[in-house]
């Protein structure tokens, strides 16, 4: 008897553990974005006004930005900083899937972002803030 009410009672905890968990997943993914959308426009206006390289506007444009979205951005203007070979696609896409777990985006956030990656630094300045324009929009 006692085995099936502890049986129970561990059910309705794990079970209230998973839900709060999915919920939290939930509950920060519009955040995410919100802060990916905050970064990108500020990205836009170091990159078109302020007219400085791709990795430093990256690592300047999380002023303000706390968490794994600034963590992304950071990650990605550090690593063109000491790798000047790679492409700011391949540094985009290797960071999104070592930060899979930590950024709350769904697939379609993710493939925009690759697309971004794909077009950055390989335009001039105001098709780059045209495109990153565009990105936010899309978010």
């Amino acid at each position: 008897m006692w085995m099936k009410i502890a049986g129970g009672v561990l059910v309705l905890f794990v079970s209230s553990y998973i839900g709060f968990k999915l919920a939290a997943r939930c509950n920060g993914r519009p955040q995410h974005i919100r802060q990916m959308i905050s970064c990108l426009g500020s990205l836009k206006s170091y990159i078109t006004y302020a007219n400085l390289p791709l990795s430093e506007a990256l690592m300047e444009s999380t002023h303000g930005v706390h968490g794994p979205v600034a963590d992304f951005f950071q990650c990605v203007g550090r690593t063109l900083e000491e790798k000047h070979i790679v492409s700011p696609q391949q540094v985009i896409s290797t960071i999104l899937t070592e930060m899979k777990g930590q950024l709350l985006f769904q697939s379609a956030e993710i493939e925009i972002l690759g697309i971004l990656g794909a077009n950055l630094g390989i335009m001039n300045r105001q098709e780059q803030g045209n495109y990153i324009t565009m990105t936010i929009e899309q978010l």
